[in-house]
């Protein structure tokens, strides 16, 4: 039978080995059987009785969701399962892509995440990137302001992670490393990494990690964020990742509108009618271009 109590989450993967955890047994070493191979941070999965110190995969829960990024010789990888919150990071420095920021509300609306933006660095001056976010914030995706490195608005940063998985996204460059030392000195359960005799083999499978935190955050460690790849071949299913469309494309005349050039289609006017709209419908039109 599973039950909440027999349920781990898989927090590290090096090579054929791993850790996973759950709040009754905290931290196991376990070893993957070759069937096992695909195995993601951030799988739910039910483990078998230790032997020696290390224990076997019995079962793998299905995911609710899995992100994907996209490697430098074109190849998809599943880097983060069971994702629920998605923390999509901000700067003044550097400049925001508002493409990336727009592409990565697409991929976490595709997989039925919260998102929050997050602007880090409010040591420098942002209020002309949180005049920018307003419209955001219109749509329903709060913004959160913090600074990392002066130690300000922790709890608030705390608050949206409370009872969330949660995977920090973002360029270059905005502080997601930097926020996530900073959140994980204090609040950890417990650092916990794997044996040097379990790290024997090249670390071949992910570089991800997933942290336990306090108040049940569960914080994903994942670098090379900015290729995450929407995993989607129908060129409709993009204005879901649009608030602004998706509630008001029953409204168009035309049954199975892209809303992109069609004469007299009134979400695309919609969208038209101030700079922040127009700007979003412009990324909307790139995005839907990429689609084969």
């Amino acid at each position: 039978m599973t039950t909440a109590n027999n349920i781990s989450i898989v927090t590290e993967l090096y090579g054929n080995r791993g850790l996973c955890w759950n709040p009754l047994n905290g931290f196991q070493s376990f070893i993957l059987i070759q069937k096992q191979s695909n195995l993601v941070i951030g799988d739910r999965v039910i483990c078998n009785e230790l032997v020696s110190d290390e224990c076997t995969i019995d079962k793998v829960l299905d995911a609710d969701n899995s992100l994907k990024k996209m490697s430098g010789n074109g190849s998809i990888q599943n880097i983060a399962n069971n994702v629920t919150n998605a923390i999509i990071v901000v700067s003044p420095q550097p400049k925001a892509n508002l493409f990336l920021l727009d592409k990565l509300i697409l991929i976490a609306e595709m997989n039925e995440c919260k998102i929050n933006i997050v602007i880090n660095k409010s040591d420098l001056e942002h209020y002309s990137l949180k005049k920018e976010l307003i419209y955001y914030e219109s749509l329903g995706y709060p913004v959160t302001i913090v600074s990392a490195i002066k130690d300000s608005n922790k709890a608030d940063l705390l608050s949206i992670l409370k009872n969330e998985t949660s995977l920090l996204l973002g360029q270059s460059g905005v502080g997601k490393s930097t926020l996530i030392n900073w959140l994980i000195q204090e609040e950890t359960i417990k650092t916990n990494t794997l044996s040097e005799k379990n790290k024997r083999g090249r670390h071949t499978t992910t570089t991800t990690k997933l942290h336990i935190l306090n108040d049940g955050i569960y914080l994903f460690d994942t670098p090379g964020m900015e290729n995450l790849h929407p995993d989607v071949t129908n060129k409709h299913l993009i204005q879901n990742g649009f608030r602004e469309i998706d509630t008001k494309r029953n409204e168009c005349k035309y049954r199975d509108c892209l809303h992109i050039s069609e004469p007299k289609c009134s979400v695309k006017d919609m969208m038209l009618l101030d700079e922040s709209s127009k700007r979003r419908h412009k990324h909307y039109m790139k995005i839907i271009e990429t689609i084969s």
